[in-house]
């Protein structure tokens, strides 16, 4: 049976300590959610739904979601608990996902912004989930865990797809659904990278050896996308990781690790752009090109931007002359910050930068918890996103609100396992 706390409350007073400490805090938390919250990262790595077109119709992640949700609310009913939006993530996402709506009414192209937001709203709803079914430390292993394996589906597809002759632009791998672009998938993988370390300390030789084979297919997997900004995000992962590192040895390790992988990767690159002459580059000037459309578009809308993911939209009409290529007319912003800058203006941008800083700042310090490894792994994970971002739109993806979800809720159990923080956390 899981227990929420690792603390052994002392035996006398006893009633004082009842007074003081609901008995609820003891409690392990809702079951039944909790397991079809880890049906619904299956269903989200698999992109069962993709592969298969007869389930499309059914669309089996997002009706896990709900179900999930309507039994969390029955589970938490039941149990008398109280409902979790911790300050100060869960206010600035629910302001968020309130203005990506109140955005849409002026958006240049109404009805794809809403549907943008009702997208967005079933991230918001999985962050909640996760804040109020994740309450051990053991769950949040799971989660993890969980994560990792799931992983392997679009890896083994990626490395399948290359074997295959299965190639976007030619030479890059790549799986499907939310893996379906080269940068995504790479983007994808990557962040998984700090959570199958954590999990693999945690763990007896059986499991650290199965865990090392599933981080070396990431790894093959990601190389095989042919990402640059894939491979600079793998780097600064992969650099955190050795940092957090106590003994010298092993970070001097990491390091020439790095730069080993970057020659070795530099022999084996199959991608006719690399990092030669890249201000020659088409991809890169393409990018570039976004960019600048979508400082554009902000000073031209700088209180609701042009809706969210109507940069899209947007682009032929705030895309630099001079940067006009004329191959293609449509292209999203490519770094997610100028993305929510341009699409949902100052406002939007500032709780995007609110909530990533907070949720930054909180899984730095729960380093120095009883949670430390988990907090540690959340951060890299989280700057493993902020780098994808600076050449990737990912602002609406999945990930990085799971990660905060998840540094919400290893910040209320490290809270429950200290004693001084037994009332505060208190449900």
């Amino acid at each position: 049976m899981e227990q929420s706390v690792e603390y052994q409350l002392p035996v006398r007073p006893a009633r004082r300590w009842a007074r003081e400490v609901p008995l609820i805090v003891l409690g392990e938390g809702p079951k039944i959610s909790f397991r079809l919250l880890l049906f619904f990262l299956l269903f989200l790595y698999s992109s069962i739904a993709v592969i298969y077109k007869n389930l499309e119709a059914y669309r089996p992640a997002a009706t896990i979601a709900v179900a999930a949700i309507l039994m969390m609310v029955i589970e938490i009913s039941h149990a008398r608990r109280k409902f979790h939006l911790m300050w100060p993530q869960g206010l600035l996402l629910v302001a968020f996902l309130a203005l990506a709506f109140v955005s849409s009414f002026d958006a240049m192209w109404p009805r794809f912004a809403f549907e943008r937001t009702s997208e967005f709203a079933k991230v918001v709803l999985i962050y909640i989930l996760i804040e109020n079914t994740v309450t051990t430390e053991k769950r949040v292993r799971t989660v993890f865990l969980t994560m990792v394996c799931c992983g392997l589906i679009p890896a083994i597809g990626t490395i399948h797809h290359y074997a295959n002759g299965v190639f976007i632009e030619g030479s890059r791998a790549a799986w499907r659904g939310l893996f379906g672009n080269p940068n995504e998938a790479a983007y994808g993988l990557l962040i998984l990278l700090p959570l199958t370390l954590t999990v693999a300390k945690k763990s007896g030789f059986a499991m650290r050896l199965f865990l090392g084979g599933v981080a070396a297919v990431s790894l093959l997997a990601i190389f095989l996308t042919f990402s640059r900004g894939g491979l600079l995000g793998l780097f600064a992962v992969i650099g955190l990781i050795g940092w957090h590192q106590k003994s010298l040895a092993i970070r001097a390790f990491m390091v020439v690790g790095i730069v080993g992988a970057l020659f070795v990767g530099g022999l084996y690159w199959n991608r006719s752009a690399g990092y030669k002459d890249i201000s020659k580059d088409t991809t890169f000037n393409q990018r570039i090109a976004t960019i600048k459309a979508g400082v554009r578009m902000f000073e031209a809308n700088p209180i609701l931007g042009v809706g969210p993911g109507n940069s899209i939209v947007a682009y032929p009409l705030y895309v630099p002359e001079e940067s006009h290529c004329g191959c293609q007319l449509q292209l999203v912003v490519h770094n997610s910050f100028i993305q929510v800058l341009g699409e949902l203006g100052f406002p939007g941008f500032a709780l995007f930068m609110a909530l990533l800083g907070t949720s930054l700042w909180d899984a730095r310090k729960l380093r120095k918890g009883p949670l430390a490894p988990y907090g540690a792994a959340l951060e890299i994970a989280l700057w493993g996103f902020v780098v994808c971002s600076l050449s990737g739109g990912f602002a609406y993806s999945w990930f990085p609100y799971i990660f905060i979800a998840l540094v919400v809720a290893v910040k209320r159990i490290s809270a429950l396992q200290r004693p001084e923080g037994l009332n505060a956390a208190a449900i």
